[in-house]
């Protein structure tokens, strides 16, 4: 009876202690130790886009270009080839990397720098370079102040609209091989200052203006001007 007993008070007791639960947190111990987090290296992205413009106005020069409707600015500094015209197709290589803010206390900023770019087609001013093979001719008052590197500008964008105009005279002056020309000057309208360039043909010294358009410096938007309802006509 007594060596019952004895094994009862033994299972009592036993019964009583708790387990130790295997999902209880186990504290640390100083040899633990804790893993590294390494940041992921910004891989190198491919993708085919239209190329607008270079431009070299800022601390960092840009490569601009067309994705469908969206327009994206590239960083071009890592990047030397400048015979991109308007238009043309690029296939382009390019990653996320870091620029600083001159003035904003050098303020780090990340960017999309070009890595590498090639033309893969032609656009229409590189069509319009080979097909029509003459030089487009301008001229400019002095005192307008225009510098040689803004009338290259101002070329590209003569060649991008006599390029992509369907503007009959134009269309007729490319098929015939007839020499195209334009004047540039300075105008403001409504409050806001404008180039306008006079696309015309000149034949037995007499020059014949058909179209006016005006350029707006800021954005570099050109509008055909409408001149029977005196009103600008966007021109994609």
């Amino acid at each position: 009876m007594k060596e019952v007993f004895a094994i009862f008070i033994l299972a009592l007791c036993c019964s009583c202690t708790q387990p130790e639960s295997k999902n209880q947190p186990q504290e640390k111990t100083k040899t633990d130790k804790i893993p590294k987090i390494e940041a992921k290296k910004n891989s190198i992205k491919r993708d085919t886009i239209e190329f607008i413009s270079y431009n070299d106005n800022f601390d960092y020069t840009q490569l601009n270009g067309r994705k469908g409707k969206e327009e994206i600015d590239f960083v071009n500094d890592n990047n030397n080839d400048r015979s991109f015209l308007r238009g043309d197709l690029i296939a382009i290589e390019w990653k996320n990397d870091t620029i600083y803010i001159a003035g904003d206390g050098e303020t780090p900023q990340i960017a999309q720098w070009i890595v590498s770019a090639k033309k893969i087609k032609d656009g229409n001013i590189s069509k319009l370079r080979k097909e029509y093979r003459k030089p487009i001719k301008y001229h400019y008052s002095k005192e307008d102040e225009i510098s040689d590197s803004y009338l290259d500008h101002l070329q590209n964008l003569a060649e991008y609209y006599i390029a992509n105009s369907k503007n009959d005279l134009v269309k007729l002056s490319l098929k015939d091989k007839i020499d195209l020309a334009y004047s540039v000057e300075k105008q403001t309208r409504e409050n806001k200052e404008y180039y306008v360039l006079g696309i015309y043909t000149e034949s037995e010294h007499k020059i014949n203006t058909f179209q006016w358009l005006y350029i707006d410096s800021e954005t570099d938007k050109i509008y055909e001007y409408d001149l029977p309802n005196d009103k600008l006509i966007y021109f994609p």
